[in-house]
């Protein structure tokens, strides 16, 4: 049976972002940045001389959570802001994790920093990896074609 603390559940958002922020510095990475905005939570850092940007959901919780004008109860809206608090933990939680594993492979010269997070790379323009290749990659599936990544195919 799995324990509160390894289901995220007493691990603090602030606490997993403390986390995450030792484990880039001890490997190197520079300008730290978190953030959230609406459902959306971020992590930006530069490292190995690449420039990383990785967007996530944050977990929502799948009942009608937001209330719109006059609260009548107050003890409601209280116990909406505790789950979407637990959710949100869980989300940071597990970003943690990830980020904990992929540092450990990099530092253990399995893999590299690029290889481990390249879908979150951010390209010229200010778009990562994966914004890039995955309409390419959807594309591809749909018509069964390679896609050419602007090369020609090779035989």
């Amino acid at each position: 049976m799995t324990g509160p603390y390894t289901r995220g559940d007493s691990y603090s958002s602030e606490a997993s972002r403390k986390q995450i922020r030792l484990a880039l510095e001890k490997y190197g990475a520079t300008d730290i940045t978190f953030g959230q905005r609406g459902t959306m939570g971020a992590l930006a850092f530069k490292g190995d001389g690449r420039q990383f940007r990785i967007v996530m959901p944050l977990l929502q919780s799948e009942g009608p959570m937001a209330v719109r004008g006059d609260i009548a109860d107050s003890r409601l809206h209280e116990a909406n802001a505790k789950v979407l608090e637990r959710l949100n933990r869980k989300s940071w939680h597990a970003l943690a994790s990830a980020i904990d594993a992929k540092l450990g492979a990099a530092s253990a010269g399995i893999a590299s920093l690029e290889s481990e997070f390249l879908a979150h790379v951010v390209l010229p323009g200010n778009q990562t990896v994966l914004d890039e290749l995955e309409p390419l990659i959807d594309s591809a599936y749909r018509s069964g074609q390679r896609p050419s990544f602007g090369y020609p195919a090779l035989p």
